[in-house]
């Protein structure tokens, strides 16, 4: 196998990984929605259950498959970047769902490509394509579609627009640390931190009665680890401004979950929007498999 047609595999196989973790994520946002309209508990107590469950989940595995063996400082010192930065993601995305629709807290959410493009090449020197300036660019245009924006900014959305630049610096750290140590102790590591950061904000609140909710409990803390943990492995493989375009599939998934779970329909308007999205989240897989096909081009011949 040559270089060219390798890299081709190294790609796919990330925007696999990723792909699947953008489902899963918002699956996780859905839940922790239930959780807080049919609970009293506030965003900083669902987004702290949601750290624990998937810390008491993660971190026996990872010690279990040996993952912390051989770490550094720079082991540390990234998780704790990366956990901050996700603590805030999640405080704010649930704040915005519990106070607005998941799709339109989800199109403020949107900012979270364009932030860590902007960081992938301003920070850590990445080269991004003009492709995929234009499919972040292309993709943008599909969220507007899907919420047509008025004048007036609906509750939650100044919340989810915090979120995405919280995420959008999550993703950009989590490629910056993708060589510190194994994606599941990296996974534990930042839910150890979340945990730690939200424990005066939820501990009191989640212990102080019986639990409410434990099923939309635990299918938040799982899916947003799982989800997570297919992000983070997928950085492993591929260039931050590759992956980050497919973070636009989760509204494709936040769309499908509004309609069978909280009964919102699309438009037709919005499902034009949905298309756009589809194809600015693919293209840059597309033209980066063409150009790495016209390089194979002599090899195939034989």
């Amino acid at each position: 196998m040559n270089q060219a047609s390798h890299s081709g595999d190294q790609t796919l196989k990330a925007v696999s990984l990723m792909t699947a973790g953008m489902v899963f994520v918002p699956l996780g946002d859905s839940f922790a929605k239930l959780a807080v309209e049919s609970t009293s508990y506030s965003s900083f107590a669902v987004a702290w259950a949601r750290f624990v469950l998937g810390m008491l989940i993660v971190l026996p595995l990872a010690a279990f498959l040996g993952s912390f063996k051989d770490l550094t400082w720079r082991y540390v010192i990234a998780q704790v970047l990366r956990g901050s930065l996700l603590a805030g993601t999640i405080v704010c995305i649930i704040t915005a769902v519990g106070k607005a629709p998941l799709a339109d807290a989800y199109g403020a959410f949107f900012v979270g490509p364009a932030v860590a493009t902007l960081l992938a090449r301003f920070v850590l020197g990445e080269t991004v394509r003009r492709y995929q300036w234009w499919a972040l660019i292309v993709g943008f245009v599909g969220v507007v579609l899907v919420l047509k924006p008025s004048a007036v900014v609906a509750p939650g959305q100044l919340w989810a627009l915090g979120a995405g630049c919280f995420y959008g610096a999550y993703l950009t750290a989590t490629r910056w640390a993708s060589s510190v140590g194994p994606p599941l102790a990296q996974l534990a590591g930042q839910l150890c931190v979340g945990t730690i950061l939200l424990a005066p904000f939820g501990y009191g609140e989640l212990m102080s009665s019986e639990l409410q909710s434990p099923a939309y409990l635990f299918g938040s803390g799982f899916c947003s680890a799982l989800g997570n943990l297919l992000a983070i492995s997928a950085f492993g493989f591929a260039r931050a401004a590759t992956l980050t375009p497919l973070v636009y599939f989760q509204l494709i998934a936040v769309t499908v979950l509004g309609y069978f779970v909280f009964r919102d329909f699309p438009d037709a308007v919005a499902g034009a929007g949905l298309l756009i999205i589809l194809l600015a989240g693919a293209s840059p897989l597309y033209l980066h498999n063409l150009k790495a096909g016209s390089v194979n081009t002599p090899t195939s011949a034989k």
